[in-house]
């Protein structure tokens, strides 16, 4: 993992979870990256906050309470300003029916918690190409 080169332009990511220790270590590990990450924890907030920021990548829980990824992929793809933003999505649960499904709504990637920090950086990276 190494920091952006100076004068680079910091690719940006929406993190969206509800658990804080989760939200953060992702936030720190990607802002190590170099990347310049916006986390939320709220998911009601999710939606108008990729719809402002305009992020290149948005990483979300599928499960939240009272929220359901899925129906957030599905708002972003129907906004013609903001349906190219890949999304990955991560859960605890690795049952094949969040998996198809997570990935049927339109999601990138899905990966399993806990989430291995390398992983998630070249996943991150492949999808970014770069």
């Amino acid at each position: 993992m190494g920091k952006a080169e100076p004068g680079a332009v910091r690719r940006k990511i929406v993190i969206v979870d509800d658990d804080v220790l989760i939200r953060e270590t992702v936030r720190l590990a990607l802002d190590h990256a170099g990347y310049y990450v916006i986390a939320v924890g709220d998911p009601g907030r999710a939606l108008a906050t990729v719809r402002a920021e305009k992020p290149d990548l948005v990483i979300m829980d599928l499960y939240m309470p009272g929220f359901d990824g899925r129906e957030l992929i599905r708002s972003l793809k129907s906004d013609p300003e903001i349906a190219a933003t890949p999304v990955i999505l991560f859960s605890g649960s690795d049952e094949a029916i969040d998996v198809v499904s997570g990935l049927q709504s339109g999601a990138v990637e899905y990966l399993g918690k806990p989430i291995d920090g390398e992983v998630l950086l070249s996943k991150i990276r492949h999808i970014l190409k770069g």
